[in-house]
C-alpha cells in the first residue's frame, strides 16, 4: 500500500508515530469475523481496514464508496462510543474496501473503560436531507489495551516456548527411549558373552585338566619305558655277553676235544705198533 497522506500539520514525534501506516502490510491473510484484534492506547490511535467479502470462495474488496457512513463502533451497558471514518486523508480507496479510522485520546480512555471488549465496523446510509438508514454491522473484533496486549503477546510467547519446549522435550524423550533401548541390547549381549566366555573358561579349564592329567600319565609311561628299556639294554648286554662265553667255551672244548682225539690216535697207533712187532 502507499503512503497514507492526511492535510493534518504533525510534529517530528508525531510524524514517527504517523509512519506506522507507511508499515501496514497488504499482504496479511484476511480475518475470520471476530479474530480481528485492535491494540488502543490512552494516546490518538490510528485504525486501518481493508473490508472484504468471500465472493465464489475468493476474497473480494468490498466497494466502501457507495455504502455511506462507514463507523467504529465500541457499545458496553454503561456508555457507547460511536468514531465515523476519517476523511481527511489521501491516497485511500474506499472502492478497495479501504477504511480509515481516528480514535482521539478522549475516546480512547473512554473506551478502555468499557466493560465489553468487542468492536463493530458498520455502515449507515445518510440522504442529502439528513434521514438515515437502518445501521449494517461489516465486521466485529475485539479490542485489547496497549499494556494487556502487550501482557498477552508475552504470554502468547511464553506459550510458544512452552509449545517448543514440550516438543523438543518429546523429541528428547523419544531419542532416550531409543538410547536406553539400545542400551538394555548392548548390556544382554555383553552378558551373553560374559556367559559365553565363562563357559569357554570352563571348557578351557577341563581341557587343561585333562591336558594335565594326559601329560602325568605320559610322563609315568615314558619314565616306565625308560627303565623297560634301561633293563633291556642290560639284558641285551647280559645275553651278549653269554654269547661271548659261549663262544669261548666252545672254541675252549673244540680246542680239547682236537687234543683228546690226537691223544687217542697217538695211543691207537702206539697199540698198533707194539702188536705188530
Amino acid at each position: 500500500m502507499a503512503e497514507i497522506r492526511t492535510n493534518i500539520a504533525v510534529t517530528e514525534t508525531e510524524s514517527q508515530a504517523f509512519k506506522k501506516f507507511q508499515t501496514t502490510s497488504t499482504q496479511e491473510q484476511p480475518l475470520p469475523q471476530g479474530d480481528g484484534v485492535i491494540r488502543i492506547s490512552p494516546f490518538d490511535d490510528y485504525f486501518l481496514f481493508t473490508l472484504y467479502e468471500d465472493t465464489g470462495g475468493e476474497d473480494t474488496p468490498i466497494d466502501l464508496s457507495n455504502v455511506g457512513v462507514v463507523y467504529l463502533s465500541f457499545i458496553a451497558d454503561s456508555d457507547e462510543i460511536r468514531i465515523p471514518y476519517y476523511t481527511n486523508v489521501e491516497d485511500l480507496d474506499l472502492s478497495q474496501g479501504q477504511v480509515l479510522f481516528r480514535i482521539s485520546a478522549e475516546d480512547s480512555k473512554k473506551i478502555l473503560k468499557l466493560n465489553n471488549d468487542n468492536f463493530y465496523i458498520s455502515t449507515r446510509g445518510v440522504s442529502p436531507e439528513g434521514d438515515v438508514s437502518d445501521e449494517s454491522v461489516l465486521y466485529t473484533g475485539k479490542f485489547l489495551s496497549l499494556t494487556a496486549a502487550a501482557r498477552e503477546s508475552l504470554t502468547a510467547q511464553i506459550q510458544d516456548l512452552q509449545l517448543q519446549y514440550s516438543r523438543d522435550q518429546a523429541v528428547l524423550q523419544t531419542q532416550l527411549a531409543a538410547v536406553i533401548k539400545e542400551r538394555d541390547g548392548l548390556a544382554q549381549l555383553v552378558a551373553d558373552q560374559n556367559t559365553t566366555i565363562q563357559a569357554l573358561k570352563n571348557s578351557n579349564q577341563e581341557m587343561s585338566n585333562v591336558i594335565s592329567e594326559i601329560s602325568k600319565t605320559t610322563s609315568s609311561q615314558s619314565q616306565t619305558a625308560a627303565v623297560l628299556q634301561d633293563k633291556a639294554k642290560d639284558a641285551q648286554a647280559l645275553a651278549q655277553a653269554a654269547q661271548n662265553k659261549a663262544g669261548q667255551t666252545a672254541a675252549v672244548q673244540a680246542k680239547q676235544q682236537g687234543k683228546n682225539s690226537k691223544t687217542v690216535v697217538q695211543i691207537a697207533a702206539s697199540s698198533l705198533q707194539r702188536s705188530s712187532i
